[in-house]
């Protein structure tokens, strides 16, 4: 991953230990840390770490991460965000070792949503592509960096404009280590 590549991006909650190497960016993330809205049974979580570019109105996004032996509820991911309320992410979600998942969750309005496929494995490699035309979206992953399964199809508002990118968080007590390999927008 060149450096150059990576200048036009920020970060929203940025974890304390980012570093690069020849693989591309390594993020270790803060425990306890999430994307999650429910205004209903007052539970927000806004504190995951989002590395982000602000996006055209139709725009496509391809990332892809490494990751070996994610904890229990670990993500990394690509994520697209109008605001804290309204958003999606989609990433690998492994609730054990044994019941690896293929996660997404769409915010509307400050309600968040939860839809998983099962895995056969918790892949090392993976593959995300999200492709948005004026907040008409396509979430989609794949295994191999070939085949791509769709995941996702969602509206979000775009109105003044959205940013997008690649995410990680650790929800409960254990950090846990990501690399970002490919991050490129179309």
């Amino acid at each position: 991953m060149l450096l150059d590549a990576l200048k036009d991006f920020s970060w929203h909650n940025e974890p304390f230990n980012v570093r690069f190497s020849e693989e591309g960016m390594i993020v270790e993330t803060q425990p306890h840390t999430d994307f999650w809205q429910n205004h209903r049974h007052n539970f927000q979580k806004d504190d995951g770490h989002f590395f982000y570019q602000n996006c055209p109105p139709v725009f496509s996004l391809d990332i892809k991460w490494h990751a070996e032996n994610p904890g229990n509820f670990t993500q990394c991911g690509i994520m697209v965000r109008h605001n804290e309320f309204n958003w999606a992410k989609a990433g690998i979600l492994c609730a054990s070792k044994d019941q690896p998942q293929m996660g997404s969750v769409v915010t509307v309005a400050g309600q968040s949503d939860w839809a998983s496929a099962p895995l056969e494995t918790c892949p090392a490699d993976i593959w995300y592509r999200l492709s948005c035309q004026n907040g008409d979206c396509v979430l989609s992953y794949s295994l191999d960096g070939r085949q791509y399964q769709r995941l996702r199809l969602f509206y979000l508002n775009s109105d003044n404009g959205l940013k997008a990118g690649a995410y990680a968080c650790s929800p409960q007590e254990s950090s846990f280590s990501c690399t970002l390999e490919n991050i490129a927008f179309k």
